[in-house]
């Protein structure tokens, strides 16, 4: 029955976004000009999201935003992000569906401090408290700034339809954070990781999310976005 759900879903995504091109309402978010505005608030051209906002090009945005207005869920989770950039979409997404609220967690450490994984202390300053109340997304999104691990601790029982993780990059962090959050993922739910195809050594740490996702393969129903780059994998709870 789940195998029959996620080929659906896989099949879904095309046409969804292909629907979302030929949408030009003025008060829609799939135009160019809000597309744009969005990027740009959140700094959407840095690394890693195959985006471009001279093109309008979400990247991987896309796929979120489609999953969620196809999906409509109620609770998303979505770990870390350096300026807000994917927990925005989320939040637009669900601010178009008119309902579904998000939670985003990020321990806003930066570059001069320990795991920062390219974080620059965004959240934990007054822009970053007020980014989405600025944007108009206030209303679908809260924002904890605190580890993966305080969070938990406090919102165990929550529980989510859909949740993107990118903080912690070393296999260590991503598989605690796997441990800590699908249990909260409800079923059928999906869980997406991002950068799945980095490996190797840099000046934040060693890159292990694709040694994680290796393992999750191998039991677990999954897809992976074919683009080069950074990567981005998806699996079905």
């Amino acid at each position: 029955m789940k195998k029959k759900l996620f080929i659906k879903i896989k099949k879904k995504i095309g046409k969804s976004l292909f629907l979302m091109g030929f949408i030009k309402k003025s008060d829609s978010f799939v135009n160019e000009s809000n597309i744009k505005k969005l990027m740009k608030h959140f700094h959407a051209d840095e690394y890693g999201h195959e985006s471009n906002i001279e093109n309008s090009d979400l990247g991987y945005g896309w796929y979120h935003y489609g999953m969620l207005r196809l999906l409509k869920p109620k609770r998303v989770l979505c770990v870390g992000s350096r300026h807000g950039y994917i927990p925005a979409i989320l939040a637009q997404a669900c601010k178009d569906n008119k309902f579904g609220q998000v939670d985003f967690v990020d321990a806003g450490f930066g570059l001069d401090e320990d795991n920062h994984w390219t974080g620059v202390g965004f959240w934990k300053t007054d822009e970053g408290r007020n980014v989405f109340r600025n944007f108009g997304l206030g209303g679908h999104i809260s924002v904890y700034v605190q580890t993966t691990a305080e969070f938990v601790k406090k919102y165990a029982s929550n529980r989510y339809e859909y949740i993107y993780i990118d903080g912690d990059h070393s296999y260590k962090g991503a598989n605690t954070d796997y441990k800590f959050f699908w249990p909260m993922l409800r079923s059928n739910g999906l869980m997406a990781f991002h950068d799945i195809g980095v490996k190797g050594k840099n000046s934040e740490g060693e890159y292990g999310v694709w040694r994680l996702w290796k393992k999750l393969k191998k039991g677990k129903q999954t897809f992976e976005l074919p683009f080069s780059g950074s990567g981005l994998g998806v699996v079905q709870k």
